[in-house]
């Protein structure tokens, strides 16, 4: 409650209101359509969530046959799909990115790379429009029309042969809360979601409902590069959410960032224009690892029992890779240790 006294006071908001709204688009599957501010959707400081119009959501295919030049897929539309690359006997992998992002982001497009050398469909989802800066609350409420628009595209590949089992979403930031959104729509039959650093402001200390966790997807895996108690501001969540969570170096202060850290007041009262790697490095650590563990590095990691644990045994539960290798069969908390340069 003291969190969320400080969030409403930071942006001048007055926390006793109760005034409860609702919003549909006829433009989504019907099972998605509607959002209202009922409990447990009290996050976003009575912002509702934009249309997927109004935040031009876009998904982007690349394939080993067009690694440069996206094609353009539909959510509904069957004819997009037949008239691309995408095929629907490899495994699919959507890429979402956070707060401020695009596309075009370095990091997705060599993540894209790094993931076509495995023969894959590679989405990537472009909502930039409402990620934009400066209103965090905004972009935070426009993640359940994007988790759902994503939900809603993967139910039109199953149409065609595809299976949400086979489908991975990789997301960053507000991302990897737009994976968990995608999950709880299509009711946990999604194969695998990656949480990269996943968004505290707005999510920590609120429900299951309202941020990834582990029963989003058969499996979840989560990693933790700026994970701070949000008193101390952190960026990304402290919380076990996963089916496995990995605490490089112990979770924040990444080898090779600065040690200034984005103060997430500052975020909430609109003074952040873009999280650059000046202000959020270790936050921005996590797509990198992520990167780099598909092709470039295996990230030996140990079971522990805290993040700062300095375990370096396999134990009873065995050891596994942090990022893209990461198996299902291994539960709990697990550390590592990277360096300051690519690959780590």
């Amino acid at each position: 409650m003291f969190l969320r006294v400080i969030i409403a006071l930071a942006v001048g908001q007055n926390i006793f209101c109760t005034a409860i709204r609702r919003v549909c688009y006829d433009e989504m599957r019907d099972e998605f359509r509607c959002f209202d501010l009922w409990p447990p959707f009290t996050n976003t400081n009575f912002h509702l969530p934009a249309s997927p119009s109004k935040q031009d959501i876009q998904f982007k295919l690349f394939t080993t046959h067009n690694r440069h030049s996206p094609q353009l897929l539909k959510e509904r539309d069957l004819h997009s799909f037949h008239h691309s690359h995408w095929n629907h006997h490899l495994d699919t992998k959507i890429i979402v990115h956070g707060f401020t992002g695009s596309s075009e982001n370095p990091w997705i497009t060599d993540m894209v790379a790094e993931l076509l050398q495995r023969g894959v469909n590679v989405i990537v989802v472009d909502w930039q429009t409402g990620a934009k800066a400066p209103n965090y609350f905004q972009a935070a409420a426009n993640c359940r029309v994007v988790g759902a628009q994503i939900a809603s595209l993967i139910l039109t590949a199953e149409e065609l042969g595809s299976s949400a089992a086979n489908v991975h979403v990789i997301g960053h930031s507000l991302g990897a809360q737009i994976g968990g959104y995608v999950g709880k729509s299509l009711k946990g039959r999604l194969g695998r979601i990656s949480g990269l650093d996943p968004a505290a402001p707005l999510f920590e200390n609120y429900g299951n409902d309202v941020r990834l966790e582990r029963t989003d997807a058969m499996f979840v895996d989560v990693m933790h590069t700026d994970a701070e108690p949000l008193h101390e501001f952190g960026m990304g969540t402290v919380d076990l959410i996963g089916h496995v969570d990995f605490f490089p170096n112990g979770g924040n202060n990444m080898p090779g960032c600065p040690p200034d850290k984005l103060n997430w007041v500052m975020l909430l009262t609109g003074q952040i224009t873009a999280l650059t790697d000046d202000i959020s490095c270790s936050h921005n650590r996590a797509p990198s690892y992520f990167t780099a563990s598909i092709n470039d590095n295996s990230f030996a990691s140990y079971p522990c029992a805290t993040a700062d644990g300095g375990c370096n045994t396999c134990g009873s539960g065995g050891c596994t890779s942090m990022g893209y290798n990461t198996k299902p069969g291994h539960n709990g908390l697990y550390v590592t240790t990277t360096k300051a340069d690519y690959p780590y």
